[in-house]
């Protein structure tokens, strides 16, 4: 995938897109018809109607589009290719940094390619969907979909707050 500093036009960036989604073996994977494998120039502005990835930035009259771009259609299609809606899709991919998009994408197509048929593949990928649960600003918690604890909840807070303890500052008395 190409750089952060990258600026792609519109065609520039549904190639990119194209290429990518044949490498992560996702190019075809969508179960329903109407769904486009390889979004087309139309289908990602719609994308950007909906809210589902960001507005370009505009040189002169120009769109120009970039890695979060990229990533944002590439997770779109990974999650088409297990048959949700786009209204989920937005719902999950609310405010994801490109870290959690990269993170997303890798483990869609490990799970993809392991997996032998079309509904092996998304059950494989449902699995490793992830729901953010955000405590306070600053602080979230993702939650794998289908967790659930092995003992009772307030040993998992135990854990929890062990954990907040021993990566901040100790307060000064």
């Amino acid at each position: 995938m190409k750089t952060d500093e990258t600026t792609l036009t519109l065609d520039e960036l549904s190639n990119e897109v194209g290429q990518l989604l044949n490498q992560y073996a996702l190019l075809g994977a969508q179960h329903d018809n109407r769904v486009s494998a390889s979004p087309d120039a139309r289908t990602i502005r719609y994308y950007t109607t909906l809210g589902l990835i960001d507005r370009p930035r505009i040189n002169g009259r120009q769109a120009v589009y970039g890695k979060r771009h990229v990533l944002q259609i590439l997770a779109i299609k990974a999650l088409q290719a297990i048959n949700l809606p786009l209204s989920e899709i937005q719902t999950r991919l609310y405010g994801r940094s490109n870290t959690e998009l990269e993170a997303l994408l890798t483990s869609l197509s490990e799970f993809w390619e392991k997996q032998e048929s079309k509904q092996d593949k998304a059950e494989a990928v449902r699995s490793t969907i992830w729901h953010e649960v955000i405590i306070e600003p600053g602080v979230k918690i993702l939650i794998q979909e289908g967790w659930q604890t092995q003992q009772d909840i307030e040993a998992t807070l135990k854990r929890v707050r062990n954990a907040l303890e021993a990566i901040l500052p100790k307060e000064e008395q």
